[in-house]
């Protein structure tokens, strides 16, 4: 799992993200980390992939399970997080 926090309606979400065409077995991971946080949260739960495409008939199996897909560009990520000013971990606990 890459990501997890609560969406605006209070759901918890796990979200996990490819650099890549994502594919059966990635969908199959998400499905992994949902149920098993589903057994340790007392609310709903989201499953979130995150990739800038996903592999034929993907989609449908996403569907199936319950889960969520968005696209997303790499290299536009890239561009904000080098545009973003980073601090060291240090820095934090200054």
């Amino acid at each position: 799992m890459d990501v997890y926090g609560t969406d605006k309606t209070g759901r918890f979400v796990v979200v996990e993200i490819k650099r890549k065409t994502a594919g059966r077995e990635a969908v199959l991971q998400l499905d992994r980390y949902v149920k098993a946080i589903r057994g340790t949260v007392s609310r709903e739960v989201r499953g979130v992939l995150v990739a800038p495409s996903l592999a034929k008939g993907v989609q449908r199996m996403l569907t199936s399970l319950g889960l969520e897909y968005k696209d997303v560009d790499p290299k536009k990520c890239a561009e904000i997080l080098q545009r973003t000013k980073t601090k060291k971990l240090q820095e934090y606990f200054s």
